[in-house]
């Protein structure tokens, strides 16, 4: 199975990628949904919880995570 990209967002347009492997993929969600729900959150280009970040925001992020490209070969170190 392959690694996923999740991408928090920040209403300040900062942002924080992971890479997470599938098996701790539905932990990772709760977790970001549970402690951070005010971020936009992405799993795979798709917005799992918009947090503060408006509709048009919502949107331009999809785009620009599209366009981005990952290296998913290596899982991010775990923090929940």
């Amino acid at each position: 199975m392959a690694n996923h990209v999740t991408i928090g967002v920040y209403a300040n347009d900062s942002y924080k990628i992971n890479i997470v492997d599938p098996r701790d993929l539905e932990n990772h969600i709760q977790y970001n949904k549970d402690w951070r729900p005010g971020r936009g959150f992405f799993v795979d280009g798709v917005c799992v919880n918009q947090g503060y970040l408006s509709d048009k925001k919502v949107e331009e992020w999809t785009q620009k995570i599209s366009e981005m490209k990952i290296n998913t070969s290596k899982v991010s170190e775990k923090y929940w």
